[in-house]
């Protein structure tokens, strides 16, 4: 299966572990650097996860650093100013874990152990260890908008903003010789691995050591290396069908719409550059998969960059309008432009990502991945009206405009959706007139749709509030996924009140699936699956094999698509809903639709 673009960027989050020891400061230009002074089995993986500095950052600084790093250099390391931070106790209770607690308080489970490095030997009920007092004081603020990936403290790479080097890192095994003053920790901390990694890697059940004794270590290997950019070919030959039948072929022909901005033109952004590729990654593995299974396609992968200008290049390109499928774009303001043409040149059109419902409206050509705000609010009444008949069903009128469509359309779909027997009553009150429903005995179930952080967060706080009225266990509050962006909003409240939501996907790292196709990923690219690379391989792998391999079954990432059309002229929604709960500080699926 051949591909046109041969080179793409990349560019993955790290994970901080902890601060600099002791290094001399001095100021040049001023600014303030760390003169770290290089000693042996230092890489460039292990300062930037020392100093909590890019790598990119460092070579800018020290360019001499490209040819490798050598026994007493010294390198510059910029200041990164930090405030100290007040400790207090608190009380382990039964069932927590290093995992669990590391998310409550928002810091790494190194950063935990650093406050206490007893906790290397086990974690025990009513236990004291020592925590940030402003995390304890929220009872954490872990940002839910991505569930944790057990990947990315093995393998990352990293690309320069400017696209001069690019710098990857992989994996490699040395053994050490305990010396007498080490400890596990001390030595997790020297080459910038877990405590568990080391346990697990040399079949440990203790954290003791012993002088002499040899350990293996898994450390990172950099590559520094400069690089270049592709081409997108033009592309000819194509001849044209005048009905909308779509034909079984020999070859068929896809093009995939990315804003990468190989050039960096003007209004070019970095953050759009690193999701499409993420998406080229997911989507190319996909592809390997289909190539197996007999699909034969040309694949066209085209920068659109961030304008519409150059969306309208790409679609007057020689033979574009001869495509089988258009996947993209992935900007929203794009894609009505994309589904006319669609429309006028009968094409196929797949939106991989959250999309405006009115692009499916008269056209039955378009193939939304996923629902709208409004189609999850109509699956969630529905969902509620056939599992929760013995409950009170409060529903709270939003404050903001633009999240009336959401109440309106809960409200709609409940009232008059079809249903047998008696009906469950739907309370409707205000954000400042709950109190009164909230009763001990009887589960109630608070339907807030409403996508402003100033109702939702106001909400809660009410909520805590007055909740003593009832057992905590009896309250449900569903909001919408943009929750998982409101930093207003207190993780506790969240956790302590059953905050759900519904989405058309669920990901979860560690399914088996997950984690084989994450190998995969890894021996491909040299980094790991981040969510829009799953969209990605669940989106191209599902629709080209329903489109060109006969509706083959695949086993999908994130995804359990059901693909219904919204009416006779318009496009296609996918209809699976997942409803999410936030559980114990983390996200799990507690339900799904037909």
């Amino acid at each position: 299966m051949r591909t046109i673009l041969i080179f793409i960027l990349i560019n993955c989050s790290l994970v901080v572990y902890s601060q600099p020891g002791i290094a001399n400061l001095v100021e040049e230009n001023g600014e303030r650097f760390y003169q770290h002074k290089v000693e042996e089995g230092n890489t460039l993986w292990m300062l930037q996860k020392m100093y909590d500095i890019p790598a990119e950052v460092i070579l800018s600084e020290n360019p001499s650093l490209k040819e490798g790093l050598k026994v007493g250099q010294i390198v510059l390391i910029p200041v990164v100013e930090v405030e100290n931070t007040r400790l207090v106790t608190y009380t382990v209770k039964k069932k927590e874990t290093l995992y669990g607690l590391s998310v409550k308080f928002d810091i790494s489970i190194d950063e935990l152990i650093s406050l206490n490095p007893e906790l290397v030997d086990g974690l025990q009920k009513g236990q004291l260890i020592n925590v940030p007092e402003d995390l304890l004081a929220e009872g954490g603020n872990q940002d839910l908008t991505t569930t944790v990936n057990p990947f990315v403290t093995d393998t990352t790479a990293v690309q320069s903003t400017k696209a001069v080097v690019d710098m990857s890192f992989s994996d490699s095994t040395i053994k050490h010789t305990v010396m007498a003053h080490e400890t596990m920790y001390s030595i997790s901390k020297r080459f910038m691995v877990t405590v568990s990694d080391l346990m697990k890697d040399n079949n440990l059940t203790s954290s003791s050591l012993y002088e002499g004794q040899i350990l293996t270590i898994t450390v990172k290997q950099e590559r520094v290396e400069k690089v270049g950019f592709g081409v997108v070919s033009e592309m000819s030959g194509f001849e044209h069908e005048d009905s909308l039948v779509f034909n079984t072929k020999d070859e068929y022909r896809v093009a995939v719409l990315l804003p990468f901005n190989l050039d960096h033109t003007t209004g070019s952004s970095q953050y759009l550059s690193n999701l499409s590729a993420q998406f080229y990654m997911g989507a190319s593995m996909a592809l390997d998969s289909l190539q197996v299974q007999g699909l034969n396609a040309r694949v066209y992968f085209f920068d659109t960059k961030n304008d519409s200008t150059t969306i309208a290049e790409v679609l007057s390109t020689k033979g574009f309008a001869e495509m089988d499928l258009i996947v993209g774009p992935l900007i929203a303001r794009n894609m009505k432009m994309v589904a006319n043409y669609c429309k006028e040149h009968e094409i196929r059109m797949v939106l991989p990502v959250s999309s405006d419902a009115s692009i499916l409206k008269g056209n039955r050509l378009v193939y939304s991945s996923v629902a709208s705000t409004i189609s999850l609010m109509n699956e969630l009444a529905l969902y509620l009206l056939n599992s929760s008949t013995n409950d009170n069903i409060v529903l709270i009128k939003p404050r903001d405009q633009k999240s009336m469509a959401l109440y309106e359309a809960f409200r709609k779909t409940f009232v008059e959706s079809d249903f047998e027997g008696s009906r469950p009553n739907l309370i409707e009150t205000t954000i400042d007139g709950f109190g009164t429903y909230i009763k001990k005995g009887v589960n109630t179930r608070f339907i807030v749709p409403t996508l402003d952080q100033g109702t939702a967060t106001r909400f809660m706080s009410n909520l805590n509030r007055l909740a003593f009225n009832s057992n905590t266990d009896e309250i449900f509050v569903y909001g919408t996924k943009e929750w998982l962006n409101f930093k207003e909003i207190k993780n506790t409240y969240k956790n302590t009140y059953n905050f759900h939501f519904v989405s058309s996907n669920m990901n979860d790292y560690y399914t088996e699936l997950a984690v084989c196709a994450n190998r995969t990923f890894r021996a491909n690219y040299n980094t790991d699956m981040t969510k829009l690379s799953m969209q990605a391989y669940d989106v191209i792998l599902y629709c080209c094999s329903s489109f060109f391999l006969e509706g083959k079954k695949q086993n999908l990432l994130m995804n359990a698509f059901n693909l219904k059309q919204v009416s006779v002229n318009d496009g296609y929604e996918n209809a699976k809903i997942f409803l999410i709960e936030q559980e114990d500080f983390e996200l799990i699926k507690s339900g799904e639709s037909n």
